[in-house]
């Protein structure tokens, strides 16, 4: 029987031979799923443990000591439970089968072994073992491997312990070492590589420009994209060469002075840089260039990320040349405009809207606020709000932000303004304000000439009493109030006697004189609110009386002829010697007969010609035909208001 080291050093290099194909194969293993991959190093172990127990060290017969705890804690370990069991099982079933007076301290050590390297694999918690954890995982083990030889018989164990209690452990704990941080180089390795193979294809797919120069400025390493910017054939047509290769000496004189620069300062830095290519072209870029250090910190080179930023310099000058454009604009328009917020902060606004209130231009300036403006305005006495109502003026004004509106208002100075008023998207508001002083003043005067117009067309010139349309359309108006009232309506027609004669005798201007003189006298009588009286045609007269009943209509037209009389006109042409009036009343009583307003004229006129019959200077009420005029014994008494 040999050495226990020399035996046992041979089941090492049987641990480095087994982890040596798991290395060579597991790439393979790698693409398939997790329980396969945990499945097949859990075999492998398990073999390896196998072998490893074909070439133990025999101390007595049935007692095998060997490095199976090894490749058991190493499938538990890196493999999972799944892996470990395996391992373990296959293991015990070739302990068993070899049998002898230690199989059964053999099993013990075994699943000793297992259970060692399924904790510390669950002990991990998802994460990658580091190097802390295979040293622990090691002396666990090491430990563990004695625990085995506990199961054997007293005297067997104390022939056996003083022989293998230094170099079984310890030999576990180095194999488990050695064999693990190979394992764990080897995912290192992987990761590494996945890390590489991601960054590249990172860096391939970027469609911005990422290149790293030496210090004198040849490229080391680019991206597609680089030699796309450069239009060099490919990335590895720039390795080697400098920007004076791909563009003008000028450009890159200028790029080499900004690496140069950034060389030099030792820090990083963005830059925007101008790009002109030889055969033409050109634009801009967005540049960020950084030292780069080997491990000692000595800049060894530059890394350039480079972004293409010619159409946002393009934007940017539309911006800039489209806010000059909106700034010109706004100045010279001849409205107000303003903008405010969903706060109610001004935001916004022209000089012409400022011009509009000049005692409170210094206030209203972006940022203000809009209630702010507005007390203001009323304190500084731009606008007449009473002090009570002030608060709900405003609140009144401000909520109309929110909904499209047109409104006029006038200053205290007297000016007009027009202000349109539209909800934004954001919740604010655009106001668009017009001094419509001047029209305003135009439409007053339009009004005030329609109304006069109004007069004219309703008024008589000579004599102003309504005319003769206004006359029938104020007849149409209270014939129609009597019939829906019952009370009854009145006409007298009244005509001046023999004013041919006059005319002819006196002239037109002294005719002209004299019906304005008995117009007087038809306005001083009838004088009540709803009385008309219109100059019916030539010398002709006519008045309406409403809520005026026959008796009522025969005493105003008496009082009208006595007032013609008494003005003593000289009439040359008249037996009277003096102006005369005849006057024929017609009365409509809703409740008498049906009449229309053509039958009350007619009646009127009946009436007129029997005064004149009669030989005028008198009046005349309408009679049906054959019913003998009378003359009221009593003044009648007037009805209406």
């Amino acid at each position: 029987m040999g050495s226990p080291w020399s035996e046992l050093l041979a089941n090492v290099a049987v641990v480095a031979m087994f982890v040596s194909v798991w290395i060579h194969t597991h790439v393979w293993l790698d693409r398939r799923a997790a329980v396969t991959r945990a499945t097949a190093f859990g075999l492998l172990m398990g073999m390896g443990a196998v072998i490893v127990m074909m070439t133990p060290m025999k101390l007595q017969p049935g007692i095998l000591i060997d490095l199976r705890s090894t490749m058991i804690v190493l499938g538990g370990f890196f493999g999972g439970p799944v892996a470990g069991i395996l391992a373990g099982l296959s293991a015990v079933a070739y302990r068993l089968h070899e049998g002898g007076i230690g199989a059964f301290a053999g099993a013990v050590g075994i699943g000793i072994a297992t259970t060692i390297g399924i904790v510390g694999h669950l002990a991990l918690k998802g994460r990658a073992p580091e190097r802390l954890d295979i040293l622990n995982l090691a002396a666990a083990a090491g430990a563990g491997s004695l625990l085995g030889l506990l199961a054997l018989p007293r005297d067997v164990m104390q022939a056996v312990l003083p022989r293998v209690a230094l170099p079984s452990p310890l030999l576990i704990f180095l194999s488990i070492m050695l064999a693990g941080l190979t394992l764990y180089q080897e995912r290192r390795r992987i990761e590494a590589l996945q890390s590489r193979r991601i960054y590249k294809a990172v860096v391939e797919a970027l469609p911005d420009c990422l290149n790293v120069k030496d210090l004198e400025g040849r490229f080391i390493a680019a991206n597609p994209a680089t030699a796309e910017l450069m239009r060099a054939r490919d990335a590895k047509a720039l390795i080697g060469r400098t920007d004076f290769d791909f563009y003008p000496r000028a450009i890159a004189s200028k790029f080499r002075q900004d690496e140069l620069s950034i060389l030099k300062a030792g820090v990083p830095s963005t830059i925007e840089q101008r790009l002109e290519h030889e055969g033409g072209g050109s634009g801009w870029l967005a540049t960020l260039k950084a030292p780069l250090t080997d491990r000692a910190g000595n800049i060894i080179g530059l890394i350039t990320h480079n972004r293409d930023i010619t159409a946002r310099r393009q934007l940017e000058a539309e911006l800039a040349e489209s806010r000059i454009r909106l700034t010109e604009a706004l100045t010279h328009m001849a409205d107000g405009l303003v903008m405010f917020d969903a706060e109610g902060k001004l935001t916004l606004c022209n000089d012409q809207y400022r011009h509009m209130f000049p005692r409170t231009a210094d206030l209203r300036v972006p940022g203000a606020d809009y209630r702010d403006i507005l007390r203001q305005s009323v304190e500084r006495g731009e606008e007449n709000v009473p002090a009570e109502e002030v608060e709900a003026w405003i609140d009144r004004i401000v909520g109309s932000r929110t909904t499209a509106s047109n409104l006029e208002i006038r200053l205290t100075d007297g000016r007009w303004l027009d202000i349109r008023t539209r909800p934004t998207a954001d919740g604010g508001s655009l106001s668009v304000l017009s001094d419509i002083t001047a029209a305003k003043k135009v439409q007053e005067e339009l009004l005030a000439a329609n109304a006069a117009l109004n007069l004219l067309a309703h008024s008589d010139g000579l004599t102003g009493l309504l005319t003769r349309r206004a006359f029938d359309e104020a007849l149409a108006r209270e014939f129609l109030r009597s019939q829906r009232s019952g009370k009854p309506l009145a006409l007298l027609l009244i005509d001046v006697d023999w004013f041919k004669r006059f005319n002819d005798h006196y002239g037109h201007p002294e005719g002209d004189e004299c019906l304005r003189a008995v117009s007087r006298c038809i306005q001083a009588t009838a004088r009540r609110p709803a009385d008309a009286a219109a100059r019916y045609g030539g010398e002709e007269f006519a008045v309406i009386l409403p809520e005026t009943d026959a008796r009522g209509a025969f005493v105003i037209a008496e009082n009208l002829r006595r007032k013609v009389h008494e003005l003593g006109l000289p009439h040359g042409g008249s037996e009277k010697g003096i102006v005369t009036v005849s006057i024929g009343a017609a009365t409509f009583d809703p409740g008498a007969a049906t009449i229309e307003i053509a039958d009350l004229l007619r009646r009127a006129d009946e009436a007129l010609y029997g005064a004149k019959a009669a030989g005028r200077d008198r009046v005349h009420g309408w009679r049906p035909y054959g019913v003998p005029r009378q003359t009221p014994a009593t003044p009648p008494k007037r009805q209406g208001k």
